[in-house]
């Protein structure tokens, strides 16, 4: 999937963004956005948008000397997800529709994404609760049928925060009702909010599910940069779920050799180019089945 060129205006406001957080020194900022602009120029746009994020972070990340700039945002957005746990186990419980209701949640905690502007504890908490109404496209029958059909499951994750939703996900697959081998898989070094191990060890998921991470600093599923570890999960799972744009950016086009038997993308449609490519409005829900 190559770059739009809209999507440009969006990397730059996130690097700056990154960089302000990283560092308070203007001339640092400014170095940051100037590699930027090179790698944009020499890696052009035909490459997917993760993979120049990818690249421009690791130019940061040298430049600034700070390794995870949304180290506090992650446990903060941690801590508050977990304390909705209680409140989220409910709704499903009382839920005519338990499953969609899961799949709901799910896509949902997507919302946690600071790529995608300011967020605090009140329009988190909003997002959520829309969740439950907001327009939900594709499939929840068929994704049901594909975990049913499933054995193994490679379970992808994206954000801090949202792995609180993912884990309520993971209860109901290993639960004995649905008996399913599940293992996550999270980044391998920071990148933006998205979750490591150390994430899925502070909310309890390491507890439930073995955990890998995929050996990268990118975003998304980049196989030249994953781990061995990561590309025989991958190719080894009946169905691998992946949550997010970046993994929708990256595996959607073309997953490579690396091919499971199906690729279910769950995530919220926060960018117009890649809603308008599921058919779906911006702020929609997405279950796209692959």
């Amino acid at each position: 999937m190559r770059t739009p060129l809209d999507c440009v205006f969006c990397l730059t406001r996130q690097t700056l963004e990154t960089a302000r957080l990283a560092t308070p020194d203007p001339d640092l900022q400014r170095q940051v956005l100037e590699s930027a602009f090179k790698i944009f120029l020499e890696e052009g746009l035909e490459a997917p948008a993760p993979r120049l994020a990818t690249l421009v972070h690791r130019s940061m990340r040298e430049i600034t000397g700070v390794a995870d700039p949304y180290y506090a945002e992650k446990k903060h957005f941690n801590r508050l997800s977990l304390a909705q746990l209680p409140r989220l186990r409910r709704w499903v419980a009382e839920s005519s529709t338990p499953f969609e209701t899961l799949v709901r949640l799910a896509i949902a905690g997507n919302s946690i994404d600071i790529f995608f502007g300011e967020l605090d504890d009140e329009t988190i908490d909003a997002a959520i609760k829309a969740g439950l109404d907001q327009t939900l496209v594709g499939s929840v029958a068929e994704l049901e049928n594909a975990i049913r059909a499933a054995d193994s499951i490679l379970y992808l994750t994206d954000n801090a925060g949202e792995v609180v939703f993912d884990r309520l996900f993971i209860e109901t697959l290993i639960s004995e009702d649905w008996g399913k081998k599940v293992t996550v898989a999270l980044r391998g070094a920071p990148i933006l909010n998205d979750a490591l191990k150390e994430d899925a060890d502070e909310i309890g998921l390491s507890a439930l599910v073995p955990t890998i991470d995929n050996g990268s600093d990118g975003l998304g599923v980049l196989f030249d940069i994953t781990s061995q570890e990561f590309n025989d999960a991958f190719v080894g799972a009946d169905l691998v779920i992946a949550k997010g744009l970046a993994n929708w950016e990256t595996l959607s086009p073309d997953p490579g050799p690396l091919h499971p038997k199906k690729i279910a993308f769950l995530f919220k449609a926060k960018c117009r180019f890649i809603a308008d490519e599921v058919g779906a409005r911006l702020g929609d829900l997405v279950v796209s089945i692959r």
